[in-house]
């Protein structure tokens, strides 16, 4: 004996029987189809609804394994088993759109980083912008004067070209931003006490100077230079400033990637 379907539209009638069928009564009949596919539409949208995603979906995911079920879960369960090629595109496609939602990131702007006085697209003041980069420049110029100095505390020909390609590069982007500064009414000036994100290897200068203690400081240094541009990068700055800080900014984490490569493998 065949199951009715209620979600699946009737097959239509064929050509010798509609014929002898009036033209209202196929009207109404067409009607009905479509009041019937209506309602469970509306009764899915309902299902899914964050409130009904819990009972309702497992409710019909019963129906579906076991065949069975009565109401409106038991006509989305034989709907699905009828059509099982569009349900699966439409979980296929579901899962993709859940995976690309799960990888975008949330994109958000913290009043909190701006300059006091300043709001979202107003550039910062020069004196701002000038202390800054004094800020970036000085971590860069103390890093590279931090490498040099690890290179000559491990004392190991393995590493020290690549300790010393480190040191460079921090000196070429502390260059690099150091001559933005006149844009800005400023320059660089006396030399400051030692950048606090370098007081992790002048610690480890201090102390046994064992070589990954060393590493370590290194690594860490670079990791606190970097939080400094990114917090840089989040103001609101002029945009060829942006390109500037932007270009040091990849070129450190270039060598930041390196240097904690090179430690885990020294380990």
């Amino acid at each position: 004996m065949t199951q009715h379907n209620d979600a699946i539209p009737p097959a239509p009638p064929r050509a010798g029987s509609t014929d002898a069928r009036r033209p209202e009564d196929i009207e109404r009949e067409i009607g009905d189809i479509r009041s019937r596919m209506d309602s469970v539409i509306d009764e899915i949208e309902f299902r899914l609804s964050p409130g009904q995603m819990g009972g309702g979906v497992a409710e019909v995911v019963r129906d579906v394994i076991q065949g069975g079920g009565a109401g409106t879960s038991g006509r989305i369960a034989r709907a699905i088993r009828a059509n099982p090629i569009p349900v699966a595109l439409m979980g296929v496609g579901a899962l993709w759109l859940a995976w690309a939602v799960s990888r975008t990131p949330e994109v958000t702007t913290s009043f909190d980083d701006l300059e006091p006085g300043t709001s979202p697209g107003t550039a910062l003041s020069d004196q701002r912008a000038r202390l800054l980069l004094i800020g970036l420049i000085q971590s860069c110029r103390h890093g590279a004067t931090g490498f040099r100095r690890a290179d000559m505390v491990i004392d190991d020909t393995a590493l020290s070209g690549r300790l010393t390609q480190v040191a460079d590069q921090l000196d070429r982007s502390a260059t690099a931003l150091e001559s933005e500064l006149p844009r800005y009414g400023g320059s660089l000036g006396a030399d400051e006490d030692l950048h606090p994100v370098w007081h992790g290897l002048h610690d480890a200068f201090d102390g046994t100077r064992a070589r990954s203690g060393v590493l370590l400081g290194l690594e860490g240094g670079l990791e606190g230079t970097l939080s400094l541009f990114r917090d840089a990068l989040r103001q609101p700055l002029p945009e060829h400033l942006q390109v500037a800080i932007g270009a040091q900014f990849h070129e450190v984490e270039t060598v930041r990637h390196r240097v904690g490569a090179l430690r885990e493998a020294v380990a």
